[in-house]
């Protein structure tokens, strides 16, 4: 049994592997593959309503794309008009920014005695290697952007083959697994496919919900470009934790290196992040989304480093709907449910804070 057990697992990891390895190697390929089947999942039930109406499939999938692609279009455009409004000189930018190292050097030296001249050093170096990169960055712009541009125009082909060989795939499913574990293969898909389908509708609203509430904020506190830093944010949000960080970080920034005065900004931009943030955790993603994505934070943590390493920010984009595809094909699977449950957020729910916790004590303290 211990051979087999070696065996086993040799074998595994050899497999987990060269899985890796290839998703590595291919993911100019992969990526956009990855996700466009997010994207088919989106406009799959206006396809099948369009084609319940009698309109043809083939029909069906170019209108609904290229009502997609218009939308996209539309939105992009816009944002690019906005950035390109954005007139941001980098070389009196990297003034302001010496500037302010230096009004904290001599508030450092004058009012806590430190001696700055190695924090001097250091700050020169950071600040021009940050600006360096910044600048070789923008050169290979065009380099990204045509790489991108051929990524982006396989989207649209990827979903047309995957909404239209939708249930060929199905089938070709139900014959990989045998006749014996078809009804589960179709409860697998059928739940992929609603909590999927639900999820990045919802993803959509709460994005689009989240840039108006981040613009129109920062618009009041009265922070310039407040639409392209607030779509931004939004956009940002997509990646659970980290993105809601770098979001907030980014017009926090601005005000610190662009203001006179910015600490108020600073403050009000802080606070500003930390109510809609709140809001978004406990009102609009519960109520647009659901429930149906229930990972713990440990677990998509480790995803989005995991992903990240792999795909780069494509990938973190991905992880949390990839690790919920999987968890419930691992629940339906019962070798590998206790993995499902291991992911889940099952299991600790007397140990969760939570308002509904804290207002239940506080009533049973009072009566």
């Amino acid at each position: 049994m211990k051979k087999l057990s070696l065996t086993s697992l040799s074998l595994t990891l050899f497999v987990i592997s060269i899985f890796i390895l290839t998703l590595l190697l291919a993911q100019d390929i992969l990526i956009p593959f990855a996700v466009s089947v997010f994207f088919t999942y989106l406009l799959y039930p206006l396809t099948e309503a369009m084609e319940r109406r009698g309109v043809h499939r083939i029909i069906a999938i170019l209108l609904v794309i290229i009502l997609a692609l218009t939308i996209l279009g539309g939105a992009a455009l816009f944002l690019s008009l906005e950035i390109s409004n954005t007139n941001i000189n980098l070389a009196d930018l990297k003034r302001q920014v010496n500037g302010k190292a230096d009004m904290f050097q001599d508030f450092m030296e004058l009012q806590l005695g430190v001696d700055t001249s190695t924090m001097d050093l250091y700050l020169g170096k950071i600040t021009d290697s940050f600006f360096s990169s910044w600048q070789s960055m923008a050169g290979s712009v065009f380099t990204a952007t045509t790489t991108t541009l051929f990524q982006l125009g396989l989207l649209p082909v990827y979903i047309f083959f995957l909404l239209f060989y939708r249930t060929k795939t199905a089938y070709f499913i139900f014959r990989l697994v045998g006749r014996k574990n078809k009804q589960k293969a179709l409860n697998i898909l059928r739940e992929v496919s609603t909590v999927t389908t639900q999820y990045m509708g919802g993803l959509l609203i709460v994005v689009l919900i989240l840039a108006i509430l981040n613009s129109t904020g920062l618009l009041i506190i009265g922070i310039p470009h407040a639409m392209v830093f607030g779509v931004i944010a939004a956009v940002l949000n997509l990646i659970p934790y980290i993105g809601t960080f770098i979001g907030g970080l980014i017009p926090i920034l601005f005000a610190l290196f662009t203001m006179q005065e910015p600490l108020e900004p600073m403050i009000k931009i802080f606070a500003l992040f930390a109510v809609i943030q709140f809001l978004e955790n406990n009102l609009i993603t519960p109520n647009i989304v659901g429930s149906n994505i229930k990972i713990n934070p440990l677990a998509i943590i480790i995803s989005l480093l995991t992903a990240n390493l792999i795909w780069g920010v494509a990938g973190m984009l991905i992880a949390v709907p990839c690790l919920a595809i999987l968890k419930i094909i691992m629940r339906n699977i019962d070798q590998l449910e206790p993995f499902a449950y291991l992911i889940s957020d099952r299991g600790t729910s007397k140990y969760e804070v939570s308002l509904k916790r804290i207002w239940k004590r506080i009533k049973k303290k009072h009566t």
